[in-house]
């Protein structure tokens, strides 16, 4: 047998999943401070050419 208690259990796996929820949001929101957002692009020049290969840094959908 373990030598917790029931409530010892309960308390110890609730500050667990508060914690993995804590932890889970800081990973997701890690770094989308230089996420580019709308109305933050660069408008390009039109006399040059079009990139011929996108941009895929930053956030995607």
């Amino acid at each position: 047998m373990s030598g917790l208690t029931p409530d010892q259990i309960v308390t110890m796996t609730e500050i667990l999943v508060v914690l993995m929820g804590i932890g889970i949001t800081w990973l997701v929101y890690r770094g989308s401070e230089n996420a580019e957002l709308p109305g933050d692009a660069r408008i390009p020049d039109p006399s040059q050419a079009d990139d011929t290969v996108p941009d895929t840094r930053g956030r995607t959908l």
